[in-house]
Protein backbone atom coordinates (compact mmCIF):
# COMPACT_ATOMS: atom_id res chain seq x y z
CA UNK A 1 0.00 0.00 0.00
CA UNK A 2 1.36 3.39 -1.00
CA UNK A 3 1.91 5.96 1.73
CA UNK A 4 0.02 9.21 1.29
CA UNK A 5 1.88 12.48 1.60
CA UNK A 6 0.32 15.15 3.80
CA UNK A 7 -1.70 17.83 2.08
CA UNK A 8 0.64 20.55 0.82
CA UNK A 9 0.11 24.01 2.24
CA UNK A 10 -0.10 26.95 -0.13
CA UNK A 11 2.80 29.38 -0.42
CA UNK A 12 1.05 31.81 1.89
CA UNK A 13 0.22 29.17 4.51
CA UNK A 14 3.78 27.83 4.38
CA UNK A 15 5.07 31.34 5.07
CA UNK A 16 2.64 31.78 7.96
CA UNK A 17 3.58 28.37 9.40
CA UNK A 18 7.32 29.15 9.31
CA UNK A 19 6.72 32.64 10.74
CA UNK A 20 5.89 31.03 14.09
CA UNK A 21 9.28 30.81 15.89
CA UNK A 22 8.57 27.38 17.41
CA UNK A 23 7.65 25.90 14.02
CA UNK A 24 10.73 27.38 12.36
CA UNK A 25 13.04 26.17 15.15
CA UNK A 26 11.60 22.65 14.93
CA UNK A 27 11.84 22.61 11.12
CA UNK A 28 15.47 23.83 11.12
CA UNK A 29 16.54 21.49 13.93
CA UNK A 30 15.12 18.41 12.22
CA UNK A 31 16.26 19.44 8.75
CA UNK A 32 19.81 20.16 9.89
CA UNK A 33 19.95 16.68 11.45
CA UNK A 34 18.87 15.19 8.10
CA UNK A 35 21.64 17.12 6.34
CA UNK A 36 24.27 16.10 8.89
CA UNK A 37 23.24 12.45 8.46
CA UNK A 38 23.52 12.66 4.64
CA UNK A 39 26.48 15.00 4.11
CA UNK A 40 30.21 14.29 4.24
CA UNK A 41 32.21 15.55 7.19
CA UNK A 42 35.54 17.21 6.50
CA UNK A 43 37.93 18.60 9.08
CA UNK A 44 39.71 21.90 8.44
CA UNK A 45 42.23 22.88 11.11
CA UNK A 46 40.36 20.85 13.72
CA UNK A 47 36.96 22.30 12.77
CA UNK A 48 34.23 19.91 11.56
CA UNK A 49 32.44 21.07 8.41
CA UNK A 50 29.62 19.39 6.53
CA UNK A 51 29.53 19.38 2.74
CA UNK A 52 27.49 17.85 -0.05
CA UNK A 53 30.80 16.98 -1.73
CA UNK A 54 29.88 18.57 -5.05
CA UNK A 55 31.05 21.68 -6.86
CA UNK A 56 28.23 24.23 -6.78
CA UNK A 57 27.75 24.86 -10.48
CA UNK A 58 24.94 24.07 -12.87
CA UNK A 59 27.50 22.44 -15.19
CA UNK A 60 28.08 19.66 -12.63
CA UNK A 61 25.69 16.82 -13.58
CA UNK A 62 26.08 15.16 -10.15
CA UNK A 63 25.00 18.23 -8.16
CA UNK A 64 21.46 18.07 -6.81
CA UNK A 65 21.21 21.30 -4.79
CA UNK A 66 17.92 20.88 -2.89
CA UNK A 67 17.08 17.18 -2.95
CA UNK A 68 16.76 16.80 0.83
CA UNK A 69 14.94 20.13 1.31
CA UNK A 70 12.33 19.22 -1.30
CA UNK A 71 11.69 15.79 0.18
CA UNK A 72 11.54 16.99 3.81
CA UNK A 73 9.34 19.99 2.95
CA UNK A 74 6.86 17.77 1.14
CA UNK A 75 6.83 15.31 4.04
CA UNK A 76 5.98 18.22 6.34
CA UNK A 77 3.27 19.46 3.96
CA UNK A 78 5.16 22.66 3.09
CA UNK A 79 5.78 24.31 -0.27
CA UNK A 80 9.49 23.68 -0.92
CA UNK A 81 10.05 26.84 -2.98
CA UNK A 82 8.56 29.02 -0.26
CA UNK A 83 10.64 27.23 2.37
CA UNK A 84 13.78 28.03 0.37
CA UNK A 85 12.77 31.69 -0.02
CA UNK A 86 11.82 31.96 3.64
CA UNK A 87 15.16 30.49 4.77
CA UNK A 88 17.05 32.85 2.47
CA UNK A 89 15.30 35.79 4.17
CA UNK A 90 15.67 34.34 7.66
CA UNK A 91 19.37 33.47 7.31
CA UNK A 92 20.05 36.72 5.40
CA UNK A 93 22.32 35.10 2.85
CA UNK A 94 22.00 33.45 -0.55
CA UNK A 95 21.32 29.73 -0.45
CA UNK A 96 22.80 28.05 -3.51
CA UNK A 97 22.86 24.58 -1.98
CA UNK A 98 21.69 22.87 1.19
CA UNK A 99 25.28 23.20 2.44
CA UNK A 100 24.55 26.90 2.93
CA UNK A 101 21.71 26.13 5.32
CA UNK A 102 24.17 24.41 7.65
CA UNK A 103 26.85 27.08 7.43
CA UNK A 104 27.65 30.50 6.03
CA UNK A 105 30.44 30.19 3.43
CA UNK A 106 31.47 33.81 4.03
CA UNK A 107 32.12 33.08 7.71
CA UNK A 108 34.25 30.08 6.74
CA UNK A 109 36.16 32.26 4.30
CA UNK A 110 36.75 34.89 7.01
CA UNK A 111 38.02 32.27 9.46
CA UNK A 112 40.27 30.69 6.83
CA UNK A 113 41.78 34.06 5.88
CA UNK A 114 42.24 35.02 9.53
CA UNK A 115 43.97 31.70 10.22
CA UNK A 116 46.21 31.86 7.12
CA UNK A 117 47.18 35.54 7.25
CA UNK A 118 46.37 36.60 10.81
CA UNK A 119 43.76 39.12 9.65
CA UNK A 120 41.10 40.55 11.96
CA UNK A 121 37.65 40.92 10.33
CA UNK A 122 35.67 42.06 13.35
CA UNK A 123 33.11 44.62 12.18
CA UNK A 124 33.83 44.04 8.46
CA UNK A 125 31.79 42.19 5.86
CA UNK A 126 33.41 40.44 2.93
CA UNK A 127 32.16 41.35 -0.53
CA UNK A 128 31.27 38.45 -2.84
Amino acid sequence: MEQELPKIRSVHMTHLYLSVPENLAKFLREFREILKDNFQVITVEGEKRYTCGQEHTRFNPNWEPFQHLERYSLEQGLDDFEVRDFLKEYLQRPIICECHILHDPREFRKRDLARMFGLDFKGYDLVD
